[in-house]
């Protein structure tokens, strides 16, 4: 299921690696209107006023000084977070005096991935069994019985995805999603001309393979064939894929959705077999959705014999590849070194570290359950819970005076704001995994194949062809993340972001808006962006926008994507991508905007404090590596720009700071861009 998030999500590789500082920030000529100081060692000599860079002066003394632990490409106040709660994990993973099941299958777990010798006597043995099964295909009849198996399902790599999703004309209800052919390249557009970002990207994934393939015995240049290929099988399917920028724009949402039959899809399927592999795997519903129309009725046409060994590389490439940090310790040391150098790092996280990721990420309802009984109070929950509906009255206030809204559409907004579900810190119900329990004696990988086929149960088949219920959270809270939902209108301010520099009871009252207060702004300001605008009160997708209103929305966005393109981040001399990063930048505009509403009502508010805190809860340096992949694929804005573009647009800013048209900081008002 979809979301919006206020963070963006790293690949795995990117979260687990470590960063390499860069050199000075004199490589960063070309760059306006301020210097990307996020780039890890830009900073260096740099001090700057506050009225030239106000998020370079706020954060100056820790761009300076911040050092990138070992296995990370970036670090900031999301990761300092985290960094607190994975220690507080690992604690509570070695805890023998906590009782219970869920703190018995995470210790379990725990030991189990560090457990090397064990691993390594495991070895290859169930990937060599598996790649025999891929291997042995000798027809697309074989292939097509082959997609039929469990194994497949399983352990495999398909070539077409179904996953549990939401339908988007009946949002209490789940369905099932049929999904697009997955890309190593991550977007469409690499294919079709690829960029630095992508050739990185296709040398870490080749490197990855090739490994990985002559670990099951095929010389160098055999594997480089089959790695060559999958990559041929990528193209010819790629250009039949959205790209990323596709996938992202607001008229994606009705572009994806094309709900059809389990007859219907036979019969737009008709060579490649999908709805008798959805029949075999027991995944009929009552509801399905076909996101790519124009990708499957390309791979009918490529699922023939002529392309049958390119099919078969791209399962045997990507079986392999996803087995590299499942398997021994000799396949993890050479994925950490593929990652490092992929991700511009020098050093690697410390195992235990890396369990603790591994195992947070595999049972993370049990670790969620463990944690915020010991590390959430109450109290905290509940004035958190308090922020939110201060901020939800402001919203009110804010729709229902907007100017360029008619009374038609503001009533309507209203009504979704008044429907809004405020899931704060962490849910009353929890999935049961007290049924669960890993096999005796069971190895490494039995132990995540029991794992996973107990998820699957419990995340896809018993909610497949049911209600939503709406009590049970299906997310992980002890990430430093909030999100909209769009598909039931709810905000998710959860547990893992209340601390650090967003939350602690014994910040003033300023300070607690500018971190966590502005994180719910611009939460709820998703509910009405250009893509939460798609969707009503009750999380179905319908226009509830007069187009009027939406061509005026329109003209205010383009106003601001035109000014986020005048922006250089970075050396190559190309400018910004406005376009990507608009949405979530009117989220933050939005949230600044709720907060400085409060603050109005608020005798003696220190806007100082409050300006201050929000630019500390971006800080964040990086390696030039990642920089560059954020650049062409985050939908956020680089952290210097989500505050000095930001705070820009308001005059409170300006008053607080004494701004003047002298000054770098200076926008004059009538080419301030906030949309709300």
């Amino acid at each position: 299921m979809r979301m919006t998030r206020l963070l963006p999500a790293l690949s795995a590789a990117a979260v687990l690696m470590a960063m390499n500082a860069s050199s000075s920030f004199a490589a960063a000529s070309g760059m306006t209107p301020w210097l990307n100081t996020n780039i890890a060692g830009y900073a260096k000599d740099y001090r700057p006023s506050l009225n030239d860079d106000f998020y370079g002066t706020v954060n100056n003394l820790w761009l300076v000084n911040a050092k990138l632990k070992p296995g990370y490409s970036r670090t900031g106040a999301f990761t300092e977070l985290q960094d607190t709660i994975d220690e507080r994990l690992r604690n509570l993973m070695t805890d023998f005096s906590i009782e219970g099941h869920d703190a018995d299958l995470v210790r379990k777990l725990y030991s189990l991935w560090l457990n090397w010798d064990a691993r390594n006597t495991e070895g290859l043995a169930d990937l060599r069994e598996q790649a025999g099964k891929i291997t042995s295909i000798k027809s697309i009849k074989e292939l097509s019985d082959y997609f039929m198996t469990e194994d497949s399902f399983y352990h495999g790599t398909m070539i077409a995805g179904f996953g549990l999703g939401r339908d988007n004309k009946d949002s209490e209800s789940y369905n099932l999603e049929l999904s697009s052919t997955g890309l190593s390249l991550g977007d469409a557009a690499e294919y079709r001309k690829m960029t630095a970002n992508g050739r990185r990207t296709k040398k870490m994934h080749d490197d990855i393979a090739g490994y990985m393939l002559r670990r099951l015995g095929y010389s160098g240049e055999a594997a480089d064939e089959l790695i060559g290929r999958a990559f041929n099988f990528e193209t010819k399917i790629s250009e039949h894929e959205m790209t990323l920028l596709e996938l992202r724009d607001p008229s994606a949402i009705e572009k994806m959705y094309n709900p059809l039959t389990m007859d219907e899809l036979r019969e737009k399927s008709k060579v490649f077999p999908f709805a008798d592999i959805i029949a075999a795997h027991n995944a009929v519903s009552d509801l399905m959705n076909l996101e790519e129309p124009s990708w499957l009725e390309a791979l009918n046409e490529l699922y023939n014999a002529s392309n049958l060994e390119d099919i078969k590389a791209y399962l045997l490439v990507g079986l392999a590849s996803g087995y590299i940090t499942v398997t021994d310790e000799a396949a993890y040391r050479e994925y950490q070194r593929i990652s490092r150098e992929r991700y511009g790092i020098n050093e690697s996280k410390p195992d235990v570290e890396l369990a603790v990721n591994f195992v947070h990420g595999s049972l993370s309802v049990p670790v969620s359950k463990i944690y915020v009984e010991r590390y959430v109070p109450e109290s905290a929950k509940r004035e958190i819970e308090d922020i939110i509906r201060e901020t939800v009255k402001y919203y009110r206030s804010m729709l229902e005076e907007e100017q360029w809204l008619s009374a038609e559409t503001r009533a309507k907004a209203v009504e979704k704001l008044e429907a809004m579900r405020l899931n704060s810190a962490y849910p009353d119900k929890w999935v049961d995994f007290d049924e669960f329990d890993f096999p005796e004696d069971a190895g490494f990988y039995e132990a995540l194949t029991a794992l996973g086929k107990y998820k699957t149960q419990k995340y896809f088949y018993e909610r497949l062809n049911q209600k939503v219920d709406h009590d049970l959270w299906i997310n992980d809270v002890v990430v430093v993340n909030a999100y909209y939902r769009p598909s039931e209108n709810s905000i998710n301010i959860i547990a893992g972001i209340i601390g650090g520099d967003f939350y602690d009871s014994e910040m003033s009252y300023e300070e607690k808006l500018g971190g966590i207060g502005m994180v719910i702004g611009h939460e709820i300001s998703h509910a009405f962006d250009t893509r939460g605008s798609q969707f009503d009160k009750t999380g179905n997708v319908s226009s509830w926008w007069t187009d009027e209103d939406m061509e005026n929305f329109t003209k205010r966005a383009d106003k601001l994507i035109k000014y986020f393109g005048t922006f250089r981040v970075d050396s190559s001399g190309e400018n910004y991508n406005g376009k990507l990063v608009h949405t979530e930048t009117i989220a933050d505009m939005a949230g600044i905007k709720a907060m400085l509403g409060i603050a109005k009502g608020v005798k003696g508010f220190s806007y100082d404090k409050f300006f201050r805190e929000y630019a500390r809860i971006w800080k964040l340096i990086q390696t030039k590596e990642l920089n560059d992949l954020r650049v062409k694929t985050d939908v956020h804005a680089l952290p210097y720009l989500r505050v000095n573009a930001v705070v820009q647009q308001f005059e409170e800013f300006y008053k607080t700071y004494g701004i003047t048209s002298n000054d770098k900081m200076y926008l004059a008002p009538e080419e301030r861009v906030a949309v709300w």
